[in-house]
C-alpha cells in the first residue's frame, strides 16, 4: 500500500460498471479519497445503495461528479484538480454496427486520449491506470486460425488494427488494440509528467456485487454478456454463445484489485503493462470445467435440475504468461473453480428470489 495514502486522491471513470463498481469499493476500503465520474445524476443514487459508498460520500472521502459527454473537449480537465492518480475504466457507450470507424474505432481512441490530454494539464496527476484487454495481444483473425501452443505475453501486440473490418466484433477487437497503442504513443511522444500502467484482463467473470445492493435484481440481471455465456454449461442452450470463447478467465474482483494496486508507484513500476488472467498458462475448458464445478459444489441443484447443465460454450485454448504480473503485484489471480463457484452461487440466490 502506498505509504502516503492519506495524501492520495484517485479519480475513477466507469465507477458504475461491473469492474468499475468493485474498483470503487476496493479503493475506498484501502483508505483512498476518491472522485468518481458518472454520466448522469441517477447513477449517484445507484451508487449510494452500497453502504461504503453512502458513508464515504457523507464523510467527504468520496465525491461524485457528472460528465455527460466523455468525448467533449476538456470534459475531464476541470475535475482533475488535486487528483494524484486516475483509474480509467470507462468505455464508449455501445457501438454502431453501421459505421465501424465512427461508431467503434474513434470513440475508443478518443476517450482514452481525452483522459491523457486532461491529465497532462494538471501537475498533481502522477499516474494514469488504464483498462486495456488481452485481445490487444492478437489480431481478430487469430480466432479462426488459433496458435494454441505459443505462449503470449505483454510483448505481443496486435498490429492488424487498421481495417478493413469484416464485422463489428472485428472492429471492436481493433479498437481495443488502437486504444492500447494510443496510451503508449501519447506518453512516448508527449513526454508528460505522469506515467501509465496498462492492465490487460482476459475474460472477466464472477459475481456482480452491484446486484447485492439492488433489491429488485433478478437472475436476468446477472446473466449478461460474458457471464451469461460462461454459465451456459450449467444452465440451458438459450445462453449459448454464437461464437467460441478463449479459455482464459479472470475474477472481476482480481481485476479491480489490480487497478487499485497499480495506483501505488512504490509497488508497480510506471510505463508498464500487465496481463490479468487466472489458471495460466493453459487456461480452462468451459463446458468440462463448469460442469465439474456444478457436480462438486452444487450436487443437489444438479440433481433437481435447478442446474440442468444443458448449455454449451466452445473453448479455444490460449496460453497466456502472467508470471510478471504475479511477480510485481505479489499475488496470483483466484482460480477458475472459485470464480465460477461464486458466480453460480449468486445465480442460485437470485433464482431463489423469484420462486
Amino acid at each position: 500500500m502506498a505509504s502516503n495514502i492519506g495524501q492520495e486522491r484517485v479519480l475513477i471513470t466507469g465507477a458504475t460498471g461491473y469492474i468499475g463498481f468493485q474498483t470503487l469499493v476496493q479503493t475506498l476500503q484501502r483508505g483512498y479519497s476518491v472522485r468518481a465520474v458518472v454520466r448522469n445524476e441517477a447513477s449517484i443514487a445507484d451508487l449510494r445503495r452500497a453502504p461504503i459508498v453512502a458513508n464515504s460520500l457523507d464523510q467527504g472521502r468520496l465525491e461524485v461528479v457528472v460528465i455527460l459527454d466523455f468525448l467533449k473537449k476538456d470534459a475531464f480537465t476541470e475535475h482533475l484538480n488535486g487528483i494524484t492518480s486516475i483509474i480509467h475504466l470507462a468505455s464508449p457507450l455501445g457501438f454502431s454496427a453501421d459505421d465501424f470507424i465512427e461508431g467503434i474505432i474513434k470513440p475508443a481512441v478518443s476517450m482514452v486520449t481525452a483522459v491523457l490530454e486532461a491529465a497532462a494539464q494538471v501537475q498533481s496527476v502522477r499516474r494514469v491506470v488504464v483498462t486495456s484487454s488481452c485481445v490487444t495481444l492478437i489480431p481478430f483473425e487469430w480466432n479462426m486460425n488459433s496458435d494454441t501452443e505459443r505462449l503470449y505475453s505483454v510483448s505481443d501486440v496486435n498490429n492488424s488494427v487498421h481495417g478493413p473490418y469484416e464485422n463489428a466484433m472485428d472492429a471492436y477487437w481493433a479498437s481495443k488494440g488502437l486504444a492500447r497503442l494510443a496510451v503508449r504513443d501519447f506518453v512516448r511522444n508527449s513526454q508528460p509528467h505522469f506515467d501509465f500502467v496498462n492492465l490487460l484482463p482476459s475474460v472477466v467473470i464472477g459475481p456482480d456485487t452491484r446486484l447485492d445492493f439492488n433489491p429488485a435484481a433478478g437472475a436476468g440481471d446477472l446473466l449478461q454478456g460474458a457471464r451469461a455465456s460462461v454459465i451456459a454449461a450449467a444452465l440451458t442452450p438459450s445462453l449459448n454463445s454464437s461464437f467460441p470463447y478463449v479459455g482464459t478467465p479472470v475474477h472481476v474482483a482480481d481485476v479491480a484489485r489490480a487497478h487499485v494496486d497499480a495506483v501505488d508507484t512504490d509497488l508497480v513500476p510506471g510505463n508498464s503493462e500487465y496481463i490479468l488472467s487466472s489458471d495460466t498458462p493453459d487456461g480452462v475448458v468451459w463446458d468440462r470445467d463448469v460442469r465439474d464445478i456444478c457436480r462438486k459444489f452444487f450436487p443437489e441443484e444438479v440433481s433437481n435440475k435447478t442446474l440442468p447443465m444443458e448449455g454449451s460454450l466452445q473453448s479455444i485454448k490460449w496460453r497466456l504468461d502472467a508470471q510478471e504480473t504475479e511477480k510485481v503485484f505479489g499475488w496470483q489471480c483466484v482460480r477458475f473453480e472459485e470464480t465460477m463457484k461464486e458466480l453460480i452461487s449468486q445465480y442460485l440466490q437470485l433464482h431463489a428470489k423469484a420462486l
